[in-house]
């Protein structure tokens, strides 16, 4: 660019000293002075000429380096907000992730009593899960009323292990949707990518009892849940809904 503007500046000097030479050496027949006035008057007629010109171009090389300077300030700006945005995305990426481990390992604790044959009898984890979707479902074969799996859940739940599962993904949902909102710099495709990387890594047996949860108990828990639009479109990608039973 300062080369194009530095031959600009150069063809407009050949063209004073052009048209100085062709007007008074070719037209009017004049030959080279010996008085050193004359000459003087030469240096002010190309400084007369040359000035505006050479004072224009400076002008624009001015404006198109305070342009480049903007410009550059201006990626500068874009370059420390991504990388602001690229520390808080590691940072809260380290903490989902942990509490996606915790949620991992609390399922090996989670249980449920169960009274089969006259005798009550304790499952954990994915088992108890399984067992109570199986109890679920004859429940809804049997009568087709959803109160009646609700009054069995909170039966079954006296020591809120069920709540406490579901409070602890909710919590998970909710802190995608609050640190990775608009105006921390995030779209909805981060926290949608984010929502499904939350249900890949959860235990299946464990979002389904979520969605169980969702489906027939009325926490605030699995009010927000089903109120997040965001998240249940991403659900609905994954195949899943609060209507599985």
């Amino acid at each position: 660019m300062i080369n194009r503007y530095a031959t600009a500046a150069a063809l407009l000097l050949l063209g004073v000293i052009a048209s100085y030479v062709f007007h008074f050496y070719f037209e009017l027949k004049y030959g080279i002075s010996n008085d050193p006035a004359v000459w003087g008057q030469l240096g002010d007629y190309f400084g007369g000429l040359l000035n505006p010109m050479l004072s224009f171009i400076s002008l624009v090389l001015l404006i198109k380096s305070l342009t480049l300077q903007n410009q550059a300030n201006q990626d500068l700006r874009h370059e420390i907000s991504e990388t602001r945005k690229s520390e808080k995305l590691r940072s809260f990426e380290v903490q989902l992730f942990n509490m996606i481990d915790s949620q991992r390992a609390s399922l090996s604790t989670f249980k449920l009593e169960f009274e089969e044959g006259g005798t009550t009898i304790t499952k954990y984890g994915a088992e108890a899960i399984i067992m109570l979707e199986d109890a679920i479902e004859t429940l809804r074969n049997e009568s087709g009323n959803s109160n009646d799996a609700t009054v069995y859940l909170e039966e079954i739940d006296s020591t809120d292990q069920i709540f406490g599962a579901t409070r602890v993904f909710y919590n998970m949902v909710k802190m995608i949707s609050e640190k990775l909102n608009n105006t921390n710099g995030f779209s909805p495709e981060d926290r949608a990518a984010h929502y499904l990387t939350l249900i890949n890594f959860t235990d299946f047996s464990l979002l389904r009892l979520v969605m169980m949860s969702a489906q027939f108990l009325e926490y605030p828990s699995t009010e927000y849940l089903k109120s997040n639009a965001e998240f249940n479109a991403v659900l609905k990608e994954t195949g899943l809904d609060y209507e599985l039973y």
